[in-house]
Order: C-alpha cells, then sequence, then structure tokens
C-alpha cells in the first residue's frame, strides 16, 4: 500500500467526502479570485521570490497571469504567459481525480512515477528554455 493510503486508513468516509467536497470549494475560490483580480494591477497577488533575486523566469513565472487571461477565454495570452502551466491543466485536470479516487479506495496512488520524473525534467527544459535569449523562445515565452 502506499503512503497516501496508510494516511487515509482511518478516516472516515463522511470525512473523504468533506475534503473532496472542501477541495472543490477552495479550487473554486481560486478560479473566482483570478477571474475577478488581474494579477499585473491587483497587489495582494504573491510575486516570485526566483525573478526577484535572480531576474530570470523560473518555471512557474507567469502562471497567475496565463491563468486569469484563461478564465477570460484568451488561449494564446495564456500560452505566452506560461505555455507549460496551461499545457499541464488537462493533466492536472485528469490526474487530480485519479489520484483521490486512488486514495479513497486505498490503491497505491502511482504504479509507475518514471513518467512523474519526465514531467519533472520537462518543466526544468521549460524553465532554462524561457530565459535563452534566443527570438524563437522570446515570443513564446514572454515574462
Amino acid at each position: 500500500m502506499s503512503t497516501a493510503s496508510n494516511a487515509t486508513r482511518g478516516i472516515s468516509p463522511g470525512t473523504k467526502i468533506l475534503l473532496v467536497a472542501g477541495a472543490f470549494v477552495f479550487c473554486a475560490v481560486i478560479a473566482l479570485v483570478f477571474f475577478a483580480f488581474d494579477p499585473t494591477k491587483a497587489g495582494f497577488f504573491p510575486p516570485c521570490l526566483f525573478h526577484a533575486l535572480t531576474g530570470l523566469d523560473c518555471p512557474g513565472c507567469g502562471a497567475q497571469r496565463a491563468l486569469h487571461e484563461l478564465l477570460h477565454g484568451h488561449l494564446m495570452a495564456a500560452l505566452r504567459f506560461n505555455a507549460m502551466f496551461v499545457l499541464s491543466l488537462p493533466l492536472m485536470a485528469w490526474f487530480g481525480p485519479l489520484w483521490t479516487w486512488r486514495v479513497w479506495h486505498k490503491r497505491p496512488v502511482l504504479a509507475n512515477p518514471k513518467w512523474l520524473y519526465w514531467y519533472g525534467a520537462a518543466w526544468l527544459v521549460f524553465g532554462v528554455l524561457r530565459n535563452l535569449p534566443v527570438p524563437v523562445f522570446a515570443w513564446f515565452f514572454a515574462p
């Protein structure tokens, strides 16, 4: 059994339902905040510490702005702010419910975590490429 399954062993089904419902409500509230407030204008969004210290864009830089643009239906603007984040959303939408179902039914969460290493490596490559002074990367990975 996985550690996630062991962690939920003593949790009642009612508590699990509340946790899942709470996660959905949390995501809905986050989506509502990002829809209502533009991260470039609202001052309460946290800045990127990596960017503040180095002047470089981290792999996640632009994700807040991308989410705001995506929620307003501006796919190309969202891709320019953070393409990796936007392209990862379908994976997150698939893996989130799958993970919840597997934990709920006390099944291993990841049968083979190799794909997770490849996914992490893709984020790392994305982070490096978006900081290279090459025109082909500059238009697609705009800060």
